[in-house]
């Protein structure tokens, strides 16, 4: 084993200069500015929710709870701003991409079902050594900045600081960022990385059946999918077929009794087995298509180390059906279309936590709720199979008639 000091992969940013970086980088986010949506004979979204029930208090009944599940059509929008965003952290410069998103969705009755915005940030690559050829850093996001005469004397640096102080280069630790504002009262953050890059002529693996933490019921929730389910088959088992007193564990009051009704929930275009594991609709969706390439981010509220996301509730809705965590999954994928050209889609699988109580025990529940959707560019749709555009009931505006025209304003980041 050789003595001599190895040589460190991690090298000191690009010093930071006014009117750096010459232009945003996105990353991967580079590729969802545009329109998705959902078209006519095409896969639709579904969703899983469970509620507390009418009536209930979550501190004093337990067993009692609602559950809907719907198909639904999406209309998801993403507007690239082309503007580095910066952040300042003495020693080092962070430049992000920012993203913005909205989506609008509604339900097999044609009924507003949910709206939501918010933003992706692409924080910069993590990957070290640094390449200057790297397409996802360059332009680089993140520069040194040492301190310098004019720092030292305008910010009172003396005699802490003189000249040519740098402190250690930050890594980040994640290369995107997902923030939300969701109308029941919670706001999301989520965090994470490009788990799968351009990988090659090959569907996207989503999930194994019955792979517990895709499924719409929760260890928590007395249902164990080994036990509870046929292992390989998509049959329903043929428990769900007894009457609440006969299940085993407790009669009325086992596991099963209390959620056979996700097994054979029929309504809104919602069965099994889609109520019990959604991402079979994105399998299924893929089922026969020709995959050129695809990529595959994932996020999330709650990380095993490091610094966390966030999931914030209002009073009513921490206090009766807290949303502790949210998970994401998004598939960019290129497939060829039934005439032969090659097209985007995106496929995405969100899994919010639900907790609320449940159980003698006086213990919490986590309920899934999961959302599925597969979605491609509208303007990759045939006119024929588009459907109308949604649009939210908003306020109209009193707003100022003529004038001048909009002005585009670029940032300008300089020392000051």
């Amino acid at each position: 084993m050789s003595k001599k000091p190895q040589k460190s992969s991690v090298k000191p940013y690009t010093e930071w200069k006014e009117d750096l970086p010459t232009g945003p980088q996105f990353g991967i986010l580079s590729k969802l500015n545009g329109t998705w949506v959902n078209w006519k004979g095409g896969p639709t979204g579904l969703h899983t929710t469970p509620m507390p029930s009418p009536g209930t208090s979550s501190e004093t009944i337990f067993g009692v709870f609602h559950f809907k599940s719907q198909e639904y059509r999406e209309q998801l929008k993403f507007t690239q701003v082309n503007a580095p965003v910066r952040n300042r952290a003495g020693s080092n410069e962070q430049f992000n991409g920012a993203v913005k998103y909205e989506t609008a969705i509604i339900d097999t009755d044609n009924a507003l079902q949910h709206f939501e915005n918010g933003m992706y940030l692409w924080l910069g690559d993590n990957q070290m050594p640094w390449d200057p050829n790297s397409p996802y850093q360059n332009p680089p996001t993140m520069f040194n900045h040492p301190s310098d005469a004019e720092s030292v004397k305008t910010d009172g640096a003396e005699p802490v600081l003189g000249p040519g102080e740098l402190g250690p280069q930050f890594v980040p630790p994640h290369t995107i960022s997902r923030s939300g504002v969701i109308p029941h009262g919670t706001t999301i953050h989520l965090t994470g990385n490009v788990t799968a890059s351009d990988i090659k002529d090959k569907t996207p693996h989503i999930a194994d059946l019955w792979e517990q933490q895709y499924l719409a019921v929760s260890p928590s929730m007395g249902i164990n999918p080994k036990k509870d389910l046929i292992p390989g088959s998509r049959e329903k088992p043929g428990w769900t077929k007894l009457p609440r007193e006969d299940q085993k564990g407790g009669g009325v009051n086992s596991g099963r009794a209390y959620f056979e009704k996700i097994f054979n929930y029929d309504q809104f275009g919602a069965k099994f087995p889609y109520t019990v594991q959604p991402n079979l609709k994105l399998i299924d969706a893929n089922d026969g298509l020709c995959f050129k390439k695809y990529d595959m981010i994932e996020l999330d509220s709650r990380h095993e180390t490091g610094v966390q996301g966030a999931t914030v509730n209002n009073v009513m809705v921490e206090r009766y059906c807290r949303v502790a965590r949210m998970r994401f999954r998004m598939w960019l994928e290129e497939i060829v279309d039934d005439g032969g050209k090659v097209i985007d889609q995106l496929q995405y699988e969100q899994i919010v936590d639900f907790e609320f109580m449940f159980g003698s025990d006086g213990g919490t529940t986590l309920w899934p709720h999961i959302q599925v959707n597969t979605l491609r560019r509208e303007k990759d749709i045939p006119r024929a199979d588009r459907l109308p555009p949604i649009q939210l009931p908003t306020e109209d505006a009193e707003e100022a008639a003529g004038g001048p025209k909009p002005v585009v304003y670029a940032m300008k980041h300089t020392r000051a």
